[in-house]
């Protein structure tokens, strides 16, 4: 029994049991006081996640907003449904029979005047339907389709990033997972923007359906005025179509808000600051500007001179705050000069150098197999088995070299030399093996082994006899 407790209490089973209880909302009926519950809870729970929009450093930081946006959706049509049973039921027995949050906001929306909250209910509407919404879904939408169309680009930036060792495979795993998360929330986000622009038109619907239904239930089944059922039913739906846009456009605006940041980092507060206040000279602009529009015959004087007044104070200080901080950087102390240079630091000779007949440079710097990268990756793994890391080998072209060769300094000092045969492979092969395979007869670099240069088209003869092949970059490498 105690195990049974303990996991209703678990966040998965009160989401679910939570989200039920929305659901039994919408059919089973509810007291006015429930109703101004929810309604509380939905006001709040909009109010939360404008905040968190405002204060999250990137989109993926929220990444379950298209959940969270969904669940308030359904939150707000199931209080929708609840209002509409009370208003139709109980609207004839005065303005507070949905409860007092809708009594409320109606009042106080309206002011007594039923034209007055309608056309505020439907600027509303129109303004979350055809701005808001509208746009969010369109960016939600595009940013989707740029994000998956983007994708096997990625992936292949990823995978090379990964092969020239820029990267490791830990980090590589990272960014992958992270690819797929932002294409996935993308995409989530652009479904939901679908439900929202839904809700709107429902919220349209409903409250239209609620004056006209209740006006003539009133009339008919209550025996009410005219004037009377217009006064009821008029200020209970305006109140219900206000209590249930609000919220809506809240959330629509965090939608649009988290959106717009696309891969941006840090706080829109803090990117507001530093973007929009950061520039004092187009802070003295707007002032000026606007004490232009406070002296103009027909405007108002003290609006537009308080905000010039208050946007030159905002641009001094700004300014004031850039001179200080640039004053402080010039009044730093200069570095202490320089130490005279050692004899040996004005001999510039590289620790390892690489030198190549003109002909072989477009063989040595082939793509993702070329030597630089074949070095990098013999560096990486001596110095991640043994500690011990090699210095950068600098590369240059000589024409003063022979065709096809090579020569390698240390420290200035020539230390070996040699010669590539591009298009053919070095066969590790004894002088008096394999006779027929005629070549020119060399000793292989690093162990001065018997070799043979033999053309390429010979490498599946030479692997079924067993004998090693080298490429002559592997051979350089």
């Amino acid at each position: 029994m105690p195990m049974s407790l303990l996991n209703f209490t678990k966040p998965t089973a009160l989401l679910a049991i939570g989200l039920m209880t929305v659901i039994l909302v919408m059919v089973l009926p509810m007291p006015a006081w429930v109703l101004d519950i929810g309604l509380t809870l939905s006001f709040a729970l909009s109010i939360l996640i404008f905040t968190t929009v405002i204060f999250v450093e990137k989109p993926l930081d929220f990444s379950s907003f298209p959940s969270i946006l969904l669940a308030s959706l359904v939150l707000r049509l199931a209080l929708n449904v609840s209002s509409t049973k009370l208003i139709i039921g109980e609207g004839h027995t005065g303005t507070d029979a949905a409860g007092g949050v809708i009594e409320g906001f109606a009042m106080f929306i309206m002011g007594g005047n039923l034209f007055v909250g309608l056309v505020v209910f439907g600027v509303l509407v129109i303004v979350n339907f055809m701005v808001i919404t509208k746009g969010a879904g369109r960016m939600a939408e595009v940013g989707a389709r740029f994000a998956l169309d983007a994708m096997p680009g990625k992936q292949l930036a990823i995978d090379s990033d990964l092969a020239v060792g820029a990267i490791t495979h830990e980090e590589a795993k990272i960014r992958r997972q992270r690819e797929q998360e932002e294409a996935a929330f993308l995409g989530s986000l652009d479904g939901a923007s679908k439900f929202v622009k839904g809700d709107a038109i429902a919220g349209l619907l409903i409250t239209a359906l609620n004056l006209i239904a209740g006006i003539g239930f009133g009339v008919v089944a209550h025996q009410l005025s005219i004037v009377e059922a217009l006064n009821n039913y008029s200020v209970l739906t305006v109140g219900d179509g206000l209590v249930s846009q609000i919220p809506a456009v809240i959330v629509s605006v965090a939608a649009a808000l988290l959106l717009s940041k696309g891969r941006e980092e840090g706080a829109i507060d803090r990117a507001l600051g530093l973007q929009l206040a950061g520039n004092a000279t187009a802070l003295y602009i707007v002032a000026g500007i606007l004490a232009v529009f406070a002296f103009l015959p027909g405007l108002p004087f003290l609006p537009f001179i308080a905000a010039a007044g208050g946007l030159a104070a905002g641009a001094y200080f700004i300014k004031k705050t850039a001179d200080e901080k640039a004053a402080a950087e010039k009044a730093k102390p200069e570095d202490a000069a320089p130490k005279a240079p050692k004899i040996g630091d004005s001999i510039y000779a590289d620790e390892i150098h690489l030198e190549v007949a003109p002909d072989l440079v477009n063989m040595v710097l082939v793509g993702d197999n070329g030597f630089e990268s074949r070095i990098d990756k013999i560096r990486r793994y001596i110095a991640e088995e043994y500690g011990f890391v090699l210095p950068p080998i600098r590369m240059t072209d000589n024409p003063t070299l022979k065709k096809n060769e090579y020569r390698i300094r240390i420290q200035g000092v020539r230390v070996d030399s040699g010669i590539l045969r591009p298009g053919q492979v070095l066969a590790l092969i004894e002088d008096n093996q394999l006779p027929h395979l005629a070549g020119e007869k060399v000793r292989e670099p690093v162990y001065k082994a018997a070799a043979r240069w033999l053309p390429s088209a010979k490498k599946q003869e030479l692997a079924a006899a067993a004998v090693p092949v080298v490429e002559p970059i592997e051979v350089l490498a």
